[in-house]
């Protein structure tokens, strides 16, 4: 039987509380995972009283959901490489965005598995479950690292997956590695990163146009590299990712806050041509994304503006991932208790931000005929991660 997470569920349970808790003398801290039944298989198993908060035509969603939702069990904790003394009130998640190529006619995830993937954009996402702050460090994808089963340094990106060939060294098929994706970050950076999610770029705009779009403050030069890029590769942009074809109304050639739909929000984050700038833009501007998209979602999903339920069953053939019940239930609560809708306004990020590499602790190399990333000094980049994340450096045995 498949082992099935329920995230939609956990959310569902605790977001009529959180949004009630300015009228109610009700707070998400009242909830405890101990109050959740979990069988043998994984599933949540549900008493009476719990059914009772949710809409009763939530019930058939919720099974729904549960049946098209499989953790991928296929990561061997053994192998991770794990740094076992650091904090655990942190619970460190590896976001993987995936450059997929040959998606013209497969788009989904699961649909995928014999193509070439590059992890593009790998973000370590830090939830502090004592006090629900969020944290997001991104790599640069051209990062020199070790990867864990290989004789050669690589750029990090080139760490989720490997080909193989047959015995003419014709390329066969692709083996999806997130588990060797989790244990480079590991090893390289002193961590004990368990979870990942991974998410294709198409899914990534399919998301977006689920949430209707997203606002973005954007520079006037961001803005018509946009324009400019969906104009000049408007055929490939169709037959790969867009539903619309290329029908929409260009971005505004200005600094402001924009509405971007699936497609500008993806190639705003993807952006890397622009002048005077490198890949540590682009990160910049993931993590930005990302961040309003999670403020928007939550902001409209507390107000009752989005269905959660729908929502999610949107998202499911778009990304693959390791976490269980109990992790997504403690990430669940602790950002939940932070954030109440009375406040939401006030708050201008949701996410503290870091990046690897910092500043002028690093240089551009060639390896194989490629440009990299080369850290000056990986144990100093390490202890400033570790500083980021945790207040002090937790050195691994």
């Amino acid at each position: 039987m498949k082992r099935l997470i329920s995230l939609l569920l956990v959310f569902s349970l605790l977001l009529p509380v959180f949004a009630l808790a300015a009228e109610q003398e009700v707070t998400v801290e009242a909830l405890d995972e101990d109050d959740f039944n979990v069988d043998e298989d994984g599933n949540l198993v549900l008493t009476e009283e719990e059914e009772s908060l949710l809409p009763e035509d939530d019930l058939d969603k919720i099974e729904e959901f549960a049946e098209q939702f499989e953790i991928d069990e296929t990561v061997d904790l053994k192998n991770l490489e794990l740094n076992a003394n650091l904090p655990d009130n942190v619970i460190n998640v590896l976001l993987i965005g995936l450059d997929v190529r040959g998606t013209q006619e497969k788009k989904l995830l699961q649909e995928q598995e014999e193509y070439a993937k590059r992890a593009d954009v790998q973000m370590i996402l830090s939830i502090n479950t004592d006090d629900g702050s969020i944290k997001l460090t991104s790599i640069a994808r051209n990062t020199f690292v070790e990867i864990p089963g290989r004789r050669n340094k690589s750029i990090v990106a080139n760490s989720y997956g490997h080909g193989n060939y047959d015995s003419n060294g014709k390329y066969k098929s692709w083996t999806d590695t997130p588990e060797v994706c989790l244990a480079t970050v590991n090893r390289n950076f002193q961590m004990n990163i368990q979870y990942y999610v991974a998410i294709n770029f198409y899914g990534v705009a399919s998301i977006i146009e689920s949430l209707g779009g997203v606002d973005v403050d954007l520079k006037k030069k961001e803005a018509k590299a946009v324009n400019d890029y969906l104009a000049k590769h408007k055929k490939a942009i169709s037959r790969t990712y867009d539903d619309k074809k290329g029908n929409r109304d260009p971005l505004k050639v200005q600094d402001g806050t924009q509405h971007l739909d699936g497609i500008q929000a993806l190639m705003y984050a993807r952006l890397r041509s622009l002048k005077g700038e490198n890949d540590l833009n682009r990160t910049g501007r993931t993590r930005h994304l990302l961040d309003c998209m999670l403020k928007s979602t939550v902001t409209r999903i507390s107000g009752g503006e989005l269905d959660l339920l729908d929502l999610l069953m949107n998202f499911i053939p778009y990304f693959k991932t390791n976490m269980n019940l109990q992790t997504i239930f403690s990430v669940a609560t602790a950002v939940l208790g932070r954030f109440s809708l009375e406040n939401l306004d006030s708050v201008s990020s949701m996410i503290t931000e870091f990046r690897i590499p910092e500043d002028k602790t690093y240089h551009y190399d060639t390896a194989n005929g490629a440009s990299v990333t080369v850290l000056n000094n990986k144990q100093a980049t390490t202890e400033s991660l570790h500083n980021f994340i945790y207040g002090s450096y937790y050195p691994a045995n």
